[in-house]
Order: structure tokens, then C-alpha cells, then sequence
């Protein structure tokens, strides 16, 4: 009888498929075969073909993606099911939510997904990547990414490659801003750092290519250039240091995006910065409701900031 493994829908579901089928196959678990719901039709046929024993194997996995196709899991079937120790496993791939497993929830091992990392932690879960990887990472190569890439998966993707290239050495704000970037994130480097300086030819330049991509990663990125400048504007003497820490940043060491948005709060003033995060955390909100401003609000709330001082 077999063993179920289910994968909840994620941005993280193929990289946690592919961590469960080498674990297995370690384990004494080989790959069998990967199918789609749809070649059994029923959970019956589906458990019939598992339970039949391959010819030359004891033990053996498969992978099963859309079962939501299925309907709901069948009661009868579910005395068959076996704890982890079973010879036959199967992965069940989701691509909506558990209400097809409802029944069997308690008595399968159920994957979830990655929890997100918030903003003021991602530079220090990035160097533990890049530790993973064998390598490090400097800090502003780190704050660089986090700022700039809002999917966990594509921050894994990156240190990775950019782990490849290095060879073990440290990776550089040079590696990063070379080696992660193409044209789009070129462009969102030239308006964060075009933002910071009151630069109003760069920031035009970029935001006439950001306007092709979708506004959330773009205010995202600028509201965590400036989380920094919005700290020291709150806090005064020895409270600026340690909210800052708090958040992810270290006064006492040399950052790049620090020094970008001391810059921005020694231009524009704390009021105005203050008021900048207000009006992007109402943009946000907005987004994802049927009222958004989309970019002509976003730009409205950024050249607001970069003409009044």
C-alpha cells in the first residue's frame, strides 16, 4: 500500500519536488514515473497502478501532477494508505489548494510552502544562501538583490549562478550588478539610485522602461531603498542604530543602499520622506483592489517627492 507526499502550490513547488525525489531515491525510493492525473482518470485506477509492484524493484516512487482533476479522495481508499516506511510512494503535485485531500490530511505528509522571508531579514538569509553554496556574499551585494528581486525563487536562482561564477571567492556588488541584471534591471538600478539623488533624467529614463513591468516589484524595490531614511527620520541618538539593526541594516559597516538612503533623506527632509512611504504603502494597498492608480498614481507619488525641495 502506498505512502502520500503532498506538494502545496507554490513558486517553490518544483524545487521542493526535486529535493523530495532525490531524498527518496537516496533513501531506497527510485523514480518510477512521472504522470498527469489524467492518464488514470480515478483515484482507483491511479491506487490500482500503485500498488502493483514493478518487476525488477521492492521499492519504488512516482509523481502525480493535476489531481485536483480527481475530485475529492475516495473514504474507501483511505484505510490503504501507509505511513513513510511504505515500498510505494507517492508525490502529489497541487496546483490549487488541499480540498481534494481533505479526507486524508491527517494521515499523509503534506510539503508546504517556503516561508516568505520578510524585507528586513533577506540580506542576512542571502549570505546564509551563499554560505550553503560555498561561498559569501558582501553586504551590499546582498542589499542589492534583496532590494531589486522580489521572488524568493529567483534570489535562489541568483546565488547560485552567481556562486558558479565565483568559484568561492565573495560575491561583489560588481558580480551582482553585472551578472544579475539585464536591461529591465539595469533600468531599476539607475531609478532606485536616480531616486536617492533627486536625479530626474535618470529617473525619467528608467521609469519609461519600468512602465512595461508590473508596478508592484518597482514600489517594492523603491520602498526598501528608503526604509532606511523612514527609520532615521523616527528616531533620534542612540534608537537610530539600534532600529536600524532591527531592520536589517548595520550603521557601523560600509552599505551601499545606507549610504543611498542617507543621501535621499539629507535631500528631501524627513517630512517628505515620511509622507513619500505613506502615500506607496496606500499605493500598495490599492494595487490589489479594484481601485488601483497603477503607474500614473506611483509616478505621481515619486516626482511629488523629487520636485518639492
Amino acid at each position: 500500500m502506498p505512502h502520500i507526499i503532498a506538494i502545496e502550490y507554490s513558486e517553490s513547488q518544483r524545487r521542493q519536488l526535486k529535493s523530495e525525489i532525490d531524498r527518496l531515491n537516496k533513501s531506497g525510493w527510485p523514480l518510477s514515473g512521472k504522470y498527469d492525473a489524467s492518464y488514470f482518470g480515478t483515484w482507483e485506477k491511479l491506487f490500482e497502478t500503485a500498488i502493483t509492484p514493478g518487476l525488477f524493484v521492492q521499492r519504488e516512487l512516482i509523481v502525480v501532477e493535476n489531481v485536483e482533476i480527481l475530485d475529492d479522495f475516495p473514504e474507501k481508499l483511505s484505510s490503504l494508505i501507509e505511513d513513510d516506511k511504505a515500498d510505494i510512494v507517492i508525490i502529489l503535485i497541487l496546483s490549487s489548494d488541499m480540498k481534494t485531500l481533505k479526507p486524508i490530511q491527517k494521515s499523509i505528509t503534506i510539503i508546504k510552502p517556503e516561508a516568505q522571508i520578510p524585507p528586513w531579514k533577506r540580506v542576512a538569509w542571502l549570505s546564509s544562501l551563499a554560505k550553503e553554496e560555498g561561498c559569501s556574499i558582501s553586504h551590499d551585494a546582498a542589499q542589492l538583490l534583496a532590494d531589486s528581486i522580489e521572488s524568493q525563487e529567483e534570489l535562489r536562482s541568483e546565488i547560485r549562478k552567481l556562486a558558479t561564477y565565483t568559484g568561492g571567492r565573495e560575491i561583489t556588488l560588481d558580480d551582482a550588478e553585472n551578472l544579475s541584471f539585464d536591461e529591465g534591471g539595469r533600468a531599476m538600478m539607475i531609478f532606485l539610485d536616480g531616486v536617492c539623488a533627486n536625479n530626474a533624467n535618470d529617473v525619467a529614463r528608467a521609469v519609461k522602461y519600468l512602465r512595461d513591468e508590473p508596478l508592484l516589484p518597482v514600489l517594492a524595490a523603491i520602498t526598501n531603498r528608503l526604509r532606511p531614511a523612514l527609520i532615521m527620520s523616527c528616531f533620534q541618538g542612540k534608537y537610530v542604530e539600534e532600529a536600524l539593526k532591527a531592520v536589517g541594516f548595520d550603521p557601523t559597516k560600509k552599505s551601499y543602499a545606507l549610504n543611498k538612503a542617507k543621501s535621499a533623506l539629507k535631500l528631501y527632509g524627513a517630512e517628505r520622506i515620511k509622507m513619500f512611504m505613506a502615500k506607496s504603502a496606500r499605493l500598495s494597498f490599492l494595487e490589489k483592489t479594484s481601485r488601483a492608480e497603477g503607474w500614473q498614481g506611483f509616478e505621481a507619488v515619486i516626482w511629488e517627492l523629487m520636485t518639492k525641495i
